[in-house]
């Protein structure tokens, strides 16, 4: 019996790296179709980043300072040197190595994003890994997994960035890493195993793009207050436990990103984040309507929000707000590919029911666990006084891992809309992708309760989930065979 059990046991094993195998190469070969079929400068920006990775490939390694020439825009008066060039260090490399090979010429460029796809790819892998951690098979079928899975690693908008040269790309394999250190806490504990884990998700985050760094403060948090409220021994110990751990994951992020911070305090008079030197250099150089001083923002027009999320440009086809959803699903090229809207409101339909049904689901975001107890009192010959009395309030481990899941959510918002109203008006969903994962797995929680609620048969249930993820997985596939081939 105990053989059978093992060679099943190993049987579904073996099944389940075969189908995260299918699915994590589904993305890949996406992914690289969509980057191999689509022209030079068809993504936001791609230019101005190609400049970069093509820098260092022409330099052997070297970085370019922010306010180089090689790299500088002639309109904006910048660079994206400024900010961190990891991503397009890997680029780099990747051309590199293509030149032991042959010597692609016009086609180099396609070299390069080969690191955005291998960026996105692995965000994918991460993703199905937390989702078996975010919904064990204890608790949830495997259908609701695949569901997270799709929603979160093909949605349309988070699958074009991995096409083209960026940061974003990288920004989403950092949230993807920390998302699985969390996720394997909340079955695991703080192991030394996922310690180094949110370090490097961590440190691959502080060199990705500003717009992420919600999850590097929201780890702070979440490591400090699981340690210190959430372990069974004295308090004396918790804070050893917190002290000593919390020493080697921040030892292992400054090791790997510190470097950056360092190089830009140096070349920019302490300016270590680089933000301000940019903003100087483009009072410098950028052409007179685009200097930041004279740049028309929405702070310096006098709008208010409702003039905002009104205004619709003559190149959109929908208002501000409408046009940062609809891109937040999946808006390709130079922002002027659009989804059908159709499907776009249907998108938009399912995670709003998702996120409405959310706050229906029990003790979601309670804190704290309560233990109850029935005390029963005779009060006469037949009958019995029953009274329930709290006799536990234990911090909650999944109260607060949902508590920063909506932080994670709030503070890329934030970040989006003081941007919008201070610095540029551009209405890129992309800007929001940092919140992806916070944001899907409330969207599948909620759908996880409406049908264990409304569908008590599991295998229409089953088939339910299997149909949602399927069209999810085609979803993007079908934007690049009808949306970008033609």
């Amino acid at each position: 019996m105990n053989v059978k059990e093992d060679m099943l046991k190993k049987k579904k094993e073996i099944n389940e790296k075969t189908e995260i195998f299918i699915f994590v190469f589904l993305a890949f070969i996406l992914l690289t179709t969509w980057a191999m079929t689509q022209p030079f400068k068809s993504g936001p920006d791609e230019q101005m980043r190609y400049y970069v990775a093509d820098y260092i490939y022409k330099h052997h390694g070297a970085l370019p300072g922010g306010d180089d020439p090689a790299v500088r825009n002639k309109v904006w008066g910048i660079s994206y040197a400024y900010y961190p060039v990891v991503s397009y260090m890997v680029s780099a490399l990747f051309m590199r190595i293509s030149r032991l090979f042959a010597d692609p010429g016009y086609s180099m460029f396609k070299i390069a994003r080969m690191a955005d796809v291998l960026f996105v790819t692995g965000a994918v892998y991460f993703v199905v890994k937390a989702s078996g951690k975010l919904f064990p098979k204890e608790k949830y079928s495997r259908e609701v997994r695949w569901l997270f899975a799709a929603l979160a690693g093909f949605m349309p908008q988070a699958i074009f960035v991995g096409t083209y040269v960026n940061t974003d790309s990288l920004a989403l394999l950092a949230a993807a890493m920390i998302l699985y250190a969390w996720a394997s806490y909340l079955r695991e504990d703080w192991t030394w195993k996922n310690c180094i884990l949110l370090a490097v998700g961590m440190a691959v985050c502080a060199l990705s793009y500003y717009n992420a760094y919600g999850w590097i403060l929201c780890s702070f948090f979440f490591f400090c207050f699981t340690v210190l409220l959430c372990r069974e021994e004295a308090f004396s110990q918790r804070v050893r436990f917190l002290f000593s751990r919390g020493a080697v994951i921040a030892a292992v992020t400054l090791v790997l990103c510190g470097w950056w911070f360092i190089r830009n305090a140096v070349l920019y008079n302490g300016d270590f984040l680089g933000r301000k030197s940019c903003a100087e250099c483009a009072e410098k150089y950028a052409q007179k309507d685009y200097r930041p001083s004279l740049y028309p923002t929405p702070a310096k027009l006098g709008w208010n929000w409702k003039d905002i999320i009104l205004y619709q440009d003559p190149g959109w086809y929908h208002n501000w707000i409408l046009t940062v959803c609809v891109s937040f699903i999946g808006t390709f090229g130079q922002m002027e590919i659009y989804m059908p809207y159709t499907v776009s409101k249907l998108y938009m339909l399912f995670f709003a029911v998702g996120i409405i049904s959310v706050f229906f689901v029990k003790e979601t975001f309670d804190l704290r666990k309560k233990m109850y107890v029935a005390q029963r009192k005779a009060v006469g010959n037949d009958r019995w006084k029953i009274k329930t009395k709290v006799i536990s309030r234990e911090w909650n481990k999944e109260g607060i891992f949902h508590l920063m899941m909506v932080f994670l959510i709030m503070i890329p918002v934030f970040l989006f809309l003081y941007y919008v109203y201070y610095s540029d008006n551009q209405p890129q969903g992309r800007y929001l992708m940092p919140a992806l994962y916070p944001l899907m797995y409330f969207v599948t929680l909620g759908w996880n309760n409406i049908l264990t609620k409304t569908v008590k048969n599991e295998k229409v249930r089953s088939l339910i989930y299997r149909v949602l993820t399927v069209l999810l997985v085609i979803s993007p596939f079908a934007c690049w065979a009808f949306l970008i081939l033609p």
